[in-house]
């Protein structure tokens, strides 16, 4: 029977609805699939180690991820926003603002008029004052030493009697200890190019002190501080657990119209926070030996203990010629391979992230309460373990149903030949669960690099991973780098021997600079109070 005309309308208007509520599907989709991409940048990305519920509530909606569950201190039925209990706290009031621990220099007191005119009419009580902070510049001087000269009365034949010249702070320069660390700290902490800090003392004190010079007395330093960079070295070689990892670095190379791209190696003893940069030209696994040392006659490395590094093969074909040294993996570039693979599959990416997450998230829970290593292997073994083994099972699910040529079929091997080693933290508190210790300590060479695009040749690479060196151990003890960086200079004579060398690492002089500063500030306490 032939259809009417209503029928096809009806029909029609009912084939409309259905593309209307399908192109409206599509765009839902499109909206989800936008934001799943935003909460892998955001919250699984290099900014967060951690994902926070209250970010996924806000980029997903209360139909995709249920209805919050109340807090235990809000009724069940209260539809009141409960108050941040924790942003409260942290606020800070504004005394907290500013720092309060300097020098308070008084400029003035001010007495009303009518107290002037009458003070036996009133009496004092508390006062109130009126701060600003402000600042003293600093001043470029020469510090001079007069050798006075002397010629005999008796006998004008005799040459003139005079001292000898003291040696130079830095051997072959005219600088101080204070403006050799300043001129360090302004390029390798505060990333200052030397170009930029020629311009300040031109500004600020009318010096022309040019780049070069610049230059040349940075190179002096670490010429200098060489033997301390060695004694660093020796307390690393000590250390049972090395985090190790490298990163290039492009220097100027006359002659062939180009940079050529050099490495620093960056050795990390995860217990005491000890960190040595060196210099390398090359990537190659013989680059290791020249810090982890090889015995001539066995044919070993002289380090035997625990390597924690990525998957590069530079470290598997080192141990497999030069062991007994064991490696194992690091869960964050694991993590970052599932990372590229988000957009491909984002479906079995999630899950993945999820339980690292969780493994994180007890990481965390060990490093606030500072647990020793064998507290760490127990805690790890009761809670980590069990996730350690069902997020295995699931990459092993997983990998039939993905190409190896894709990324998640990629991101899949490279977890599964990863992870014998990656368990081995499990049973070892001394490791970490990622090698992101060493990747920080490598940060501000690509924070300088910002500044400074390439360093200025071959021979300039081994001073900068010095310095480097001594900055990020100044850092790992919690002490200005300025400071230890100009009585380290101070300190080291000629003459000095192997042993007080040794006691100039920032590790072993930080706390004797402290206990100083204190002996100092104690004793000018005592001396006002008398």
């Amino acid at each position: 029977m032939p259809e009417t005309p209503s029928d096809l309308t009806v029909v029609l208007q009912r084939l409309e609805r259905i593309e209307a509520e399908l192109a409206a599907a599509k765009a839902e989709l499109a909206r989800k699939d936008q934001i799943i991409a935003a909460l892998q940048q955001r919250l699984f990305g290099s900014k967060s180690e951690r994902l926070d519920p209250g970010q996924l509530d806000l980029m997903f909606e209360e139909a995709l991820l249920g209805k919050p569950e109340p807090l235990p201190d809000q009724p069940a039925g209260s539809e009141e926003a409960p108050v941040d209990a924790r942003a409260k706290r942290n606020r800070r009031t504004k005394a907290e603002l500013y720092p309060r621990n300097l020098r308070v220099q008084i400029v003035a007191e001010l007495v009303p008029e009518e107290v002037q005119a009458e003070p036996d009419a009133y009496r004092e009580i508390e006062p109130e004052h009126h701060d600003e902070l402000e600042v003293k510049r600093g001043e470029l001087y020469w510090r001079r030493t007069v050798r006075r000269k002397f010629v005999s009365v008796a006998d004008r034949s005799q040459p003139p009697m005079i001292e000898p010249a003291p040696l130079p702070t830095v051997p072959g320069t005219l600088i101080g200890a204070c403006l050799a660390a300043q001129i360090v700290a302004d390029k390798y902490v505060d990333f200052l190019p030397h170009y930029r800090q020629s311009a300040r003392f031109r500004r600020l004190y009318g010096a022309e002190l040019s780049r070069q010079t610049i230059n040349r007395w940075t190179h002096a330093v670490a010429a200098h501080l060489e033997p301390i960079g060695e004694a660093i070295k020796a307390e690393l070689t000590e250390a049972g657990v090395l985090q190790i990892d490298e990163t290039p670095i492009d220097y100027l190379c006359p002659g062939h119209g180009r940079t050529k791209t050099g490495y620093y190696w960056v050795y990390l003893d995860p217990q005491r926070g000890t960190v040595y940069y060196d210099w390398q030209l090359s990537r190659g696994h013989e680059c290791l030996g020249e810090i982890l040392g090889i015995d001539k006659g066995s044919g070993t490395a002289r380090f035997s203990g625990t390597i924690q590094c990525d998957g590069y093969a530079a470290y598997t074909t080192f141990v497999s010629r030069y062991g007994p040294i064991k490696l194992t993996a690091c869960l964050a570039h694991i993590r970052r391979k599932f990372l590229e693979a988000w957009k491909e599959a984002p479906e079995t990416v999630l899950p993945i992230l999820l339980a690292i997450q969780r493994l994180y998230e007890i990481e965390a829970q060990l490093r606030q309460s500072q647990a020793p290593p064998e507290w760490r292997r127990s805690f790890r073994l009761a809670h980590s373990r069990p996730i350690v083994g069902e997020l295995k099972a699931a990459i092993i699910e997983k990998r039939s149903s993905h190409l190896p040529r894709s990324l998640m079929g990629e991101a899949l091997d490279y977890a599964l030949a990863q992870w014998e080693r990656f368990e081995a933290y499990l049973w070892d508190g001394r490791l970490e669960i990622d090698n992101n210790l060493v990747e920080n300590a490598i940060r501000p060479t690509k924070l300088g690099l910002k500044n400074h695009l390439f360093i200025g040749g071959a021979e300039a690479g081994a001073a900068s991973a010095l310095l480097y060196t001594l900055v990020a151990n100044c850092k790992a003890v919690g002490i200005d780098p300025e400071w230890y960086l100009a009585e380290a200079i101070r300190r080291l004579r000629p003459g000095t021997t192997r042993e007080e060398i040794a006691g100039l690492t920032p590790a072993r002089l930080a706390p004797v600079l402290r206990a100083e500063r204190l002996a100092g500030e104690s004793a000018v306490d005592q001396a006002a109070a008398a």
